[in-house]
């Protein structure tokens, strides 16, 4: 699947790129290594944000991982590169080898070596899903074997291939942990829809939207952002008076979808007005500024007139998001890009902090390379010129951090109902909740390729 276009600007930058190699290349490569790593350093020199800290070129004849992380500047936390580009660009649209849900790892208690697999929440029409798997069940082995801080590494890698697992479900009724037995379950390639949720409440009689969105994809073909607008559009027609983003499973994705998200929302602004500003590193910025089809409207990104827009109806002018520590890059630029023209009133935990952006680049040209890098090149401010490099501190701090998780849109889950009393339809809370459970040792939305990224539209002249 090669429908990812050549990233951003122009053919003439390509142009100019295999000149700048071949500048700098005094004899052919001998090795794929050497041609894999060339290529490497010549995008990397052209569109890496700090390309101005950029070593000179060490030996190319090295493992091409170990080439990419040498060039990275130590105020990169985000740039990485992918071995298998067609891999990539399936995991970035959400599609992968997968049972169906996502989880973290605990302690047992503290001072124990004994390790819980919560589950964070169920893929509709997934394998978990079809078992019967509910968010909060909790795993304590996998193939016969109990986790612990020293083999869940080991394990964890035996959830790629069909396996057995034991479990516990919370019983709200006699208010204990009780013993589901075993499951079995074989991973499929599964394409993740990022819609867990959306519904509407009425309650004190306002009208509340509520949507848990777990990563930024216009999916194929825009079926994702055409999937937000109809969902906005009954938003809309339901007359929402406010509104809850639930954003505390969603670190990052595309720049067209954060977008088309933030202008379904936004209040009292038009297509002239910045949902943020990009800056490149001077020898990009030039190039854009030049370009007769880019130039500044490329640097200013501006919202989208859109039917389905809610914010005329948001009648205290407030969008109220709710966030983990694990809310990153296309999430926090929602927020910043609401914050000039409304206020967003945030609920969880303090976020992740990026305010850069990346792009998916591939060697078209040589068949035998399939790696893919995703370096940092922009920097990203909103319509007042403001980042947010510490990320965003809530203005209720509820730490997502339970051993008894109630369902998603349930009002008494903790955030939302956070949220709720915020917004003045269920009373405030005075005994809000405080975790109960130690520091995670593992989460697998770590290791999904959207964490920490904010993914630029392509383009090509």
């Amino acid at each position: 699947m090669r429908n990812f276009r050549k990233p951003l600007f122009l053919l003439s930058i390509v142009s100019l790129i295999i000149l700048l190699a071949c500048k700098k290349e005094n004899e052919e490569p001998q090795t794929e290594f050497d041609k894999i790593n060339n290529w490497i350093y010549a995008n990397m020199d052209f569109y890496y944000f700090w390309t101005d800290e950029l070593p000179g070129k060490p030996e190319t004849n090295v493992n091409p991982e170990n080439f990419f992380e040498s060039l990275l500047s130590n105020k990169d936390r985000f740039s990485f590169i992918y071995d298998d580009y067609e891999e990539l660009v399936n995991l970035l649209n959400g599609v992968t080898l997968e049972s169906g849900f996502e989880f973290k790892l605990y302690l047992e208690e503290e001072g124990s070596s004994n390790v819980i697999m919560q589950l964070s929440y169920i893929k509709d029409q997934s394998p978990a899903d079809d078992l019967g798997l509910k968010r909060g069940d909790i795993i304590y082995q996998i193939n016969g074997q109990q986790l612990t801080t020293s083999n869940y590494q080991s394990v964890l890698g035996d959830i790629n291939s069909s396996y057995e697992a034991s479990y516990r479900r919370f019983n709200f009724d006699t208010e204990e942990f009780e013993d589901q037995g075993t499951f079995n379950l074989t991973p499929i390639v599964f394409r993740e829809n990022p819609f867990l949720l959306d519904t509407v409440y009425e309650i004190e009689g306002k009208k509340i939207g509520y949507l848990v969105y777990t990563f930024y994809s216009p999916g194929q073909d825009g079926s994702y952002d055409a999937q937000m607008d109809a969902i906005f559009g009954e938003f809309k027609a339901a007359g929402v008076q406010d509104f809850v983003l639930d954003l505390r499973f969603n670190s990052g994705g595309s720049e067209t979808s954060m977008k088309n998200l933030a202008s379904l929302m936004v209040q009292n602004v038009s297509s002239t007005d910045l949902v943020f500003k990009k800056t490149y590193n001077p020898q990009v910025e030039d190039l854009i500024l030049e370009d007769d089809d880019l130039g500044e409207d490329f640097l200013n990104v501006k919202f989208s007139n859109k039917a389905e827009n809610i914010g005329s109806q948001l009648t205290s002018g407030t969008v109220y998001v709710l966030t983990s520590d694990r809310s990153a890059s296309a999430s926090e630029v929602t927020i910043n890009s609401l914050k000039p023209f409304m206020d967003v009133y945030v609920v969880g935990d303090t976020t992740v902090g990026k305010d850069v952006g990346s792009i998916t680049i591939n060697d078209e040209d040589n068949d035998a390379n399939d790696w893919a890098i995703q370096p940092i090149v922009v920097k990203l401010v909103n319509n007042n010129g403001e980042d947010y490099p510490n990320g965003f501190n809530p203005n209720l701090v509820i730490e997502d951090r339970f051993l008894v998780l109630r369902p998603l849109g349930d009002i008494n889950e903790p955030l939302l109902s956070g949220a709720l009393a915020a917004i003045g339809v269920l009373p405030a809370r005075v005994d809000i909740p405080r975790s109960d459970l130690t520091t995670p040792v593992y989460s697998s939305l770590d290791e999904k390729e959207y964490n920490g990224k904010f993914l630029l539209e392509k383009r090509l002249k």
